[in-house]
This record gives C-alpha cells, structure tokens and sequence, in this order.
C-alpha cells in the first residue's frame, strides 16, 4: 500500500516503472500502490503513462492543495489520467493537514470516490512545524465521505493515532518505514500493539520502495511480526486480505 517509483538521476518514468513491477513479482506482490509524488523528475502525465502497462500498479496522484486549480487537477488525474486515489506530503510539500484548503481537495476526493493517502512521519522538522496526530483526526472529521490513510502508523506517536482511528471510522494506518525504522526499540512493539487493538483491522502493509527494496522489507517485516506474536491470519490481514477488501479487488 505504499510505494513510489525510484527517481534515479537520468532514469525514465517507464524504466522505474518496469522495474518496481518486476521486483514485485520477483516477491510475489500482487497489487500495490505507488504514490506520484509533483517534486520527482516526470510530469504527472509521465508518471501514469509508465504505470499503465502493469496491473500491478495502482496510481495515487500527488496534488498540492494550495493550489488554485487543485480540485480540477485531481478530477484530470482520475478521470483522465486513471489514477485511484489521491497522495498528500504536507512535510515535505509545506501545506496544511486540517487547513481550509487540504480539506476541499480531501473532501473532493470522496466526491470522485478515492481515498487519500498522507504521510504521516514526525521526523524533526515535522514536530518543529508543530505537527500533531489531531489534525489527521481534524482533517478525517471533517471530510467523513473519504476514506484517509495515514502513512507510517504516526511513527512514535502510533498509540495517540491508534486511539484517534479508533474514534475516527474513516481513518486507515499503514505500516511503512516506521516498522523497520525503529526496530530495536519499544515502537516495535507500540506498533503491534496497537495493530492488535484494532483487531488488525484498518491496517495495510507497506515498504516504502525505494527507500527500502520490496523483498528484504517484506520478509524483515514478516519477521517482525513474528517476533511480536503475531500468527498467520493476523500477517495476512494486514499484509493481503484488507487491502483486498479495501479496493473491492476481485480476482487476486
């Protein structure tokens, strides 16, 4: 649920493309999300034109909220363009999470019957903005026709979003990055945790691709989990069936 293509200096959208599709199937991934992000070197037009020959790969499209003709681009990425949700980086992108703005486009989103994916990593320059797991709640409250899914579990703050989600019925958790960032540390077992108090429901897997390759992210994470109680039907939950049933996807 949570991939991009690698922006290797002088590679082709269609060449990173080619080359996410062939490690997941090398790995035996059979859908994944990968997420547009307007600051790598290719056109939005780019970008769809070199997932489109892989099943596989489903297109988030990254619209910045402060833009004039936000609504409009995303409806163009959607309809026209095919991508399947829409991807929001305020860390990095400089925007709002509950602003008046990030909420139109949200709210769009529901209108044109996509979800949205947002980051939600606190590195240090996150919590010197004064990021906080409340304003995805904020943000989710007031767009409850659109399904959002925070990336990275919240990271160190996994239990105050956890609680949040629990509250907030249109609020998803994915597990990228932060489960193997902080492996060593007590997060690991925060993040189990608090994937057992949801019923290891609302929850996706992801690896981050490229930061981290798709096969030794896969199996650390399995062992991960593993190590942390977690059985079969728990993994595949979270690693398959929810997503599966996210996305109503048939035939996989």
């Amino acid at each position: 649920m949570h991939t991009h293509l690698g922006a290797d200096a002088g590679v082709s959208a269609a060449n990173a493309a080619k080359k996410l599709n062939d490690a997941l199937k090398e790995n035996g991934v059979v859908r994944a999300i990968v997420l547009h992000l307007s600051f790598q070197p290719w056109s939005i037009e780019e970008f769809a034109e070199a997932i489109a020959p892989y099943d596989r790969l489903v297109g988030f499209a990254n619209v910045h909220p402060d833009r004039s003709d936000a609504t409009d681009e995303l409806s163009r990425a959607v309809k026209d363009l095919q991508f399947k949700g829409l991807k929001l980086h305020p860390r990095l992108l400089q925007h709002g999470i509950d602003e008046e703005n990030t909420i139109n486009l949200v709210r769009h989103a529901g209108e044109l019957g996509v979800p949205v994916t947002i980051c939600g990593f606190p590195d240090g320059d996150w919590i010197m903005q004064g990021g906080t797991m409340l304003k995805y709640a904020n943000l989710a409250k007031a767009c409850p026709d659109t399904n959002i899914i925070v990336a990275h579990m919240g990271g160190h703050h996994v239990i105050d979003l956890m609680m949040l989600v629990k509250r907030v019925k249109n609020m998803y958790l994915d597990t990228s990055y932060s489960l193997l960032y902080y492996r060593g540390s007590s997060l690991c077992q925060d993040m189990i945790y608090a994937m057992r108090s949801m019923r290891f429901e609302r929850i996706f897997y992801g690896s981050d691709y490229p930061d981290r390759p798709i096969g030794e992210t896969l199996i650390e994470s399995k062992n991960v989990m593993f190590e942390y109680g977690m059985n079969e039907d728990e993994m595949e939950r979270v690693l398959y069936h929810n997503a599966k049933r996210f996305f109503a996807w048939e035939g996989i």
